[in-house]
């Protein structure tokens, strides 16, 4: 057994061993319902070790040699065709088979690319002294680009070189331990499954600059959580800044050149709207970071922004933030909400062309005819709050169930709605483009009640 040549031997380098991607893949191939599970852990834990400098204390070194037996356990028992007949009834994981999505619908491919933003002007104040963050403490936010290329990332199939649908760390430490309703996603789904978007391509040349829409992720979301979304809107011509909001996204993954990974903290029940000037601050940062890029000749986007068509929007926290930002900053065109709930706005109003776009069950704390500039309110009926962003997508492909806290609407028929709410509103706001939605009063049916500031 496992279990006794490692007591025998207790060289890390056995642990880590059995940690490592040749260990976890036998585990992925066993026809066992557990596998899935077990190979998670193993995965888990070798990133453990590797964060802490490969020290490993005697109790996860027990842990570790107790999942390496349970593997082999169940290896041996599916073998013999009796586990896997006993439970395949209550395995908690559907279908298997790789994670893809179809292509955007847009007239261009998409690509992305990261930097880091740095505000001299603001310290962190949201850090405790075991963070990880370097000093100066001063504020940072990862931004993560999606925009328009005129090559097709997929014409290589071999080609690697393209953004993961799940990254591997979000998976080990987040999702891969995520349970609905007695339910869990199949890691082997996504532990090579990429998107269809390009890694540091050269933005496409067809056109002379792009508008800009910047995104702000709801709480404990990230960035990368919505890249279907922000991937079809760069496939119709925008450049979407969607930025991870430093202990507000899960995670923020700095890298070892800044400052490792950094997870969310809660928000207290009595002051849900204390981070919102923040990220309200964090979206004015990019804005200006813009400015910066597009007159840098050696970046990649010089010249290719439109400075003067900047929308801004959000989901739920993120897009409160988006109010609060366009309620302070006149470089800010149009604002988008979706399904947010508007903490702590007294005595502040919205100028410019706004849309809130709501969730079935979503009662608004916001009374939207009082802003100045012109309004909508959009209820879209079937959704759910999580409905705007990839979650649905990955549950849906592994499970085929509507039923899982998502609403009531197919996943892939929620990301086509909202990005094409999202695109007609900017584009009529922002371009000047007519829109079947936001020139009329009202709109009432099967998919939307939509209702424009009299």
């Amino acid at each position: 057994m496992i279990w006794r040549s490692i007591r025998a031997n207790y060289k890390l380098e056995l642990v880590l061993m059995y940690c490592s991607e040749k260990a976890i893949n036998p585990f992925i191939q066993i026809r066992c319902p557990f596998r899935d599970l077990v190979a998670g852990y193993l995965q888990t834990l070798r990133h453990i070790i590797e964060l802490s400098g490969h020290r490993i204390s005697l109790a996860l070194l027990v842990l570790l040699i107790s999942a390496c037996d349970q593997a082999e356990n169940l290896a041996m028992l599916d073998n013999k065709g009796d586990l896997a007949n006993r439970t395949a009834s209550i395995s908690p994981y559907g279908r298997k088979a790789e994670f893809s999505y179809p292509n955007f619908s847009g007239s261009f491919a998409v690509a992305t690319r990261t930097i880091v933003v740095t505000d001299p002007s603001r310290l962190e104040t949201l850090e405790s002294s075991s963070d990880p963050l370097q000093v100066p403490r001063h504020r940072k936010v990862q931004v993560r680009f999606y925009y328009p290329i005129d090559e097709n990332p997929i014409q290589e199939p071999t080609d690697k070189n393209r953004l993961p649908v799940i990254a591997e760390k979000t998976w080990s430490y987040l999702i891969g331990h995520h349970e609905l309703k007695g339910k869990r996603l199949r890691y082997e789904n996504y532990r090579n499954a990429q998107w269809n978007i390009g890694i540091n391509k050269p933005i496409a040349p067809q056109r002379a600059s792009y508008p800009i829409l910047i995104f702000s992720h709801g709480y404990g979301y990230s960035a990368e959580s919505y890249s279907a979304l922000s991937a079809e809107l760069a496939s119709r011509g925008f450049v979407v800044v969607s930025i991870n909001h430093t202990y507000g996204a899960n995670p923020v993954d700095f890298g070892l050149n800044h400052s490792g990974l950094i997870w969310a903290k809660p928000l207290h029940n009595n002051n849900m709207g204390a981070s919102l000037p923040i990220w309200s601050a964090d979206q004015m940062l990019v804005i200006e970071h813009l400015n910066l890029i597009n007159s840098s000749s050696d970046d990649p986007f010089f010249q290719k922004l439109q400075l003067a068509n900047i929308g801004v929007f959000g989901h739920s926290y993120g897009g409160a933030a988006s109010f609060h930002t366009a309620a302070l900053d006149p470089r800010v065109k149009a604002v988008m909400n979706l399904d947010g709930t508007i903490f702590d706005f007294e005595n502040k109003s919205v100028n410019q062309p706004s849309a809130i776009v709501l969730s079935e069950k979503h009662e608004l704390n916001f009374d939207f005819t009082k802003t100045a500039g012109e309004a909508f309110l959009i209820k879209l009926k079937g959704f759910g709050h999580a409905s705007f962003s990839d979650h649905p997508l990955w549950w849906q492909w592994d499970h085929d169930d509507l039923e899982l806290g998502f609403g009531k609407v197919d996943a892939y028929q929620s990301i086509a709605l909202t990005s094409n709410l999202v695109d007609q509103f900017f584009s009529y706001y922002l371009l000047n483009k007519q829109s079947d939605m936001f020139e009329l009063d009202a709109i009432d049916n099967s998919d939307m009640l939509l209702q424009r500031k009299k």
